[in-house]
């Protein structure tokens, strides 16, 4: 056996043999089991008891049989400790509420801190930021935007776009969904460009350009980054994956396996993050629902819009639920299927909170008043619209329901009422049109 080092008076317990003592007790180590073939069960005793102050051989040994690295032992820290945070970050994304999530962030950070872990306390900071900007506090989320991209000032381009998503839901808070877009987009060809496709920051920046492309009205991009995101997604219970991968991790730690825990906590955090933006992917299935249905694939629109239906209306979001109940019922018309699009136009309750909305369950009903032959309640729906699409200034849709309208008129043998409402519907068209013109010029 070795020769045992000289007795240090003194030395401190709580040191490098508490830690020691700590994790052979946490690995089920007998002393002797420990000290074996190269030193004696006495020999761990006086060392845990801070007696003895071990050789760098020993702390080597020492490390090998716990496993852990002969610094984990030195500074009492451990890629461990890294771990778990990186579990608690995945925990926050978990949460249910803005308070919740922005707790476990604040703790995180701290104790990334301390860990001088700059990349986990970023990721805490845009938790923080995330966090804020549910709340409306867009101050205190810049702030904690600032100190981000400080941290991850020198980190690799994939770890950087994560502060570029979160500048760009500030800028698209603030009503700036154009400067949101520019720079995800910035982000996402950078990666790309650079190797650095990470499918996971990818997911993220295609669902946040879904909802910017949406905002400025251009449904063709918004289809094809929806179709991006989706095919980077957990579609099967995503809450389930991060769950099981929690679990995992949290083994692997406990049996001393700090790398492969790791790579579970990642994994989980990647799910984790799948749940706290389950409404954004709702979004990209409507939009590619609503990019499907314009390509003439009915079955297709149906599957994505009642999905996004489904998982907005559980996630708290009901305006965008009764909004795409109403997509989804001129889905369902359009396949011949009447009883379901009136089931939903009935849920779809309480729209005039938005005037547009409205206006176009007024449309469908009107279609299905008239495929029922009831003309005065079709000419009463469709009506309807026409108000609901003037007040709100929509040109393209009052023109369309114009048309619409007075060719059902000539269907129905009133030639001379369909002449008229074509006269009066252009005239409004071109109101509106001059009433945009001036509110530009004075803009």
């Amino acid at each position: 056996m070795s020769r045992p080092e000289p007795v240090v008076a003194g030395a401190a317990t709580s040191g490098l043999g508490a830690r020691v003592q700590r994790l052979r007790a946490a690995r089920g180590l007998t002393q002797r089991a420990l000290a074996e073939p190269r030193y004696s069960a006495a020999y761990v005793s006086a060392v845990e008891s801070g007696r003895r102050v071990p050789s760098a051989d020993a702390v080597a040994h020492f490390a090998e049989r716990l496993g852990v690295t002969p610094s984990d032992l030195y500074t009492g820290r451990s890629p461990a400790d890294a771990v778990r945070l990186r579990l608690r970050l995945a925990e926050a994304d978990l949460a249910g509420s803005a308070e919740e999530a922005a707790a476990v962030c604040r703790e995180v950070a701290e104790a990334a801190v301390e860990l001088a872990e700059p990349v986990l306390e970023a990721w805490a900071r845009l938790g923080l930021a995330g966090a804020a900007l549910r709340r409306d506090e867009p101050g205190a989320a810049s702030a904690q935007l600032d100190r981000a991209e400080a941290l991850l000032a020198g980190a690799s381009p994939h770890v950087r776009a994560e502060a570029a998503v979160g500048r760009a839901g500030l800028a698209y808070h603030a009503g700036d969904p154009r400067y949101a877009r520019y720079l995800l987009t910035e982000a996402r060809d950078a990666l790309l460009r650079d190797g650095y496709p990470d499918p996971s920051v990818l997911l993220v920046l295609h669902a946040e350009l879904v909802r910017c492309h949406v905002a400025l009205g251009d449904e063709g991009a918004a289809a094809e980054a929806a179709t991006q995101a989706l095919a980077l997604a957990v579609l099967a219970a995503p809450a389930r994956v991060a769950g099981l991968h929690l679990s995992v991790a949290s083994s692997l730690l406990a049996a001393g396996r700090t790398a492969e825990a790791g790579v579970a906590a990642e994994q989980a955090r990647h799910a984790a993050r799948q749940v706290a933006m389950r409404w954004l992917l709702a979004c990209c299935h409507r939009a590619r629902g609503q990019g499907r249905r314009k390509a003439g694939d009915l079955a297709g629109a149906l599957a994505d819009l009642a999905r996004a239906h489904a998982v907005l209306a559980d996630a708290g979001q009901p305006t965008l639920a009764r909004e795409v109940g109403v997509e989804l019922a001129e889905v369902y018309h359009a396949l011949g299927q009447p009883a379901r699009a009136e089931a939903l136009l009935r849920d779809a309750v309480d729209l005039g909170d938005d005037p547009v909305v409205a206006a176009r369950a007024d449309r469908v009903r009107g279609l299905l008043r008239d495929d029922d032959g009831d003309r005065a309640g079709a000419e009463r729906h469709l009506r309807a619209a026409l108000a609901g699409y003037r007040a709100a200034g929509r040109r393209r849709e009052l023109a369309a329901v114009v048309l619409l309208l007075a060719d059902r008129m000539q269907g129905w043998g009133r030639p001379d009422d369909a002449l008229d409402l074509l006269r009066e519907g252009l005239r409004q068209v071109e109101q509106l049109g001059e009433r945009v013109a001036v509110l530009r010029a004075t803009a």
